[in-house]
């Protein structure tokens, strides 16, 4: 079983989570964490990277919020500071007892059943039937700390004071493009994530990395382009018993000039991986649930070549209007984009917290600001002409490789092996029905009913599947 990593930070003890981490009192605050990496040449002041979990000396407090920075968390004295990203990729949370001062933030959502008793809350999972509105959790008095926002709970004359600043929101600039040449902005596109892989390898030299590979687009410039860079990259193509994306991913390897590594995984392995999915999410939405199932089975069945970072595509649909809907203006398609990155801001769908648990990074070059901003300027028919989506993307990547490859049908990476009809498939023959959010609600309180037990990590996927496909088929 792999082992969580995350922070907690409260103004008062909490039994519950002595013997499952390793305490620090900083003046009026108990830092409790697991696999945080803080030098202790860092303290009384620092700051935490919540994408990576690794602690540095700060020598100042954030006041106003930032714009493109990772999320982070800063102690000080008396003062605590979360600072999120743009798009809340790696959630805090926060809960606070209104009544008594008490308050915590921490990093992972299934810790709640240990914390909320210390801050005289109960332990509620909203029903199966109620959707969290945006920073809302599905626990009841759990909320993320909202995106693009800088909250500071500080120690005064008059108790503990709560400020929030929120900065303005940069997708609202977004709504008029700039940029109407399609093989300029592809080209353009392309160029800024040729420097933000480059810049991953400048601040780790010595690492290696891995790409997932379908033979898409989206993966394959991110594996080309790392390729052309120099670094070291493996390629590795998932299957699965519903199909594979193997010959356009040894085709598009083979340009790169890079080792593909061919991983079959079977039906029982992305059941198996149901679980794990719903814990590193905190969520159950059957759409994002799917799409992270291929990340999670190859974390936790080790396909990947160990001891490097992984790269992944992920991110580029949203941007890129890859999935697009039908649409009567370019406004509209605008919107559908927007909305689409919106969203993102709630379902932690590209968070770190299962590759961190398996001991390996993890980077999505689409999601950085320079690619971000370069997909949301350009124009809706540079992104979608005569019926193809990222049309401008594939003109451009059209230069390196050949036709077929730059134009090859899009298939999104939960269909691209058939993954999500066949795990709806399993999932109704062991439930009676089609209802996959049902199961996934009833792994989510499994879960965290292991956890309120202090087992965090130590359970078993197949039990813990098992057990809600029984309990989603005797309550429907």
């Amino acid at each position: 079983m792999a082992a969580s990593t995350w922070v907690v930070v409260a103004n008062c003890k909490i039994p519950e989570l002595e013997g499952i981490s390793t305490r620090l009192d900083v003046d009026r605050f108990h830092l409790y964490h697991q696999g945080l990496e803080l030098p202790t040449s860092v303290l009384p002041s620092f700051d935490v990277d919540v994408r990576t979990m690794r602690a540095a000396a700060s020598d100042h407090l954030p006041h106003s919020a930032p714009r493109m920075a990772h999320t982070s968390i800063r102690l000080d004295e008396d003062v605590v500071a979360v600072a999120t990203s743009a798009f809340n990729e790696d959630p805090v949370y926060t809960a606070s007892g209104r009544l008594n001062g008490r308050f915590a933030y921490f990093t992972d959502l299934f810790l709640a059943p240990l914390i909320l008793p210390s801050l005289g809350l109960p332990v509620v999972q909203r029903h199966v039937a109620a959707t969290p509105v945006e920073d809302e959790t599905l626990i009841e008095h759990v909320r993320r700390v909202s995106y693009n926002t800088v909250q500071e709970t500080r120690r005064t004359s008059r108790g503990w004071v709560t400020r929030t600043v929120h900065g303005d929101d940069p997708l609202n600039r977004y709504w008029r493009p700039t940029r109407h040449n399609p093989m300029r902005a592809g080209n353009d596109q392309l160029h800024a994530l040729r420097q933000v892989i480059g810049d991953y390898a400048a601040a780790s030299p010595h690492t290696a990395f891995t790409t997932l590979l379908s033979g898409g687009i989206d993966s394959g410039a991110v594996t080309f382009l790392a390729a052309e860079l120099g670094l070291p990259v493996v390629a590795c193509s998932v299957g699965s018993p519903w199909g594979n994306e193997f010959e356009g991913a040894r085709q598009l390897a083979g340009l790169a000039g890079v080792e593909l590594v061919e991983a079959e995984l079977s039906e029982d392995a992305f059941v198996r991986a149901i679980p794990d999915t719903v814990r590193w999410l905190g969520g159950i939405a059957p759409e994002v649930v799917e799409v992270a199932l291929t990340a999670t089975a190859v974390h936790r069945d080790d396909v990947l070549p160990p001891d490097r970072a992984l790269l992944t595509g992920y991110g580029s649909d949203l941007i890129n209007a890859g999935l697009y809907s039908p649409y009567d203006s370019d406004k509209e398609l605008i919107a559908q984009v927007l909305e689409a990155v919106h969203r993102t801001r709630f379902t932690e769908e590209l968070n770190s917290r299962s590759a961190l648990a398996h001991g390996r990074p993890v980077f999505h070059p689409f999601w950085e600001w320079p690619v971000m901003k370069v997909a949301l300027e350009t124009a809706p028919g540079c992104k979608v002409r005569e019926g193809r989506e990222k049309f401008h993307l594939r003109t451009a990547f059209n230069a390196s490789v050949p036709y077929e490859v730059a134009w090859r049908q899009k298939i999104a990476v939960h269909h691209g092996g058939g993954l999500q009809s066949g795990v709806a498939r399993r999932l109704a023959a062991d439930t009676g029905h089609d209802d996959r959010r049902r199961v996934y609600h009833h792994c989510f309180a499994l879960l965290l009913e292991r956890a309120a037990d202090g087992h965090l990590d130590d359970w078993e996927s197949e039990d813990v599947y098992e057990r809600a496909a029984h309990a989603a088929k005797a309550t429907l």
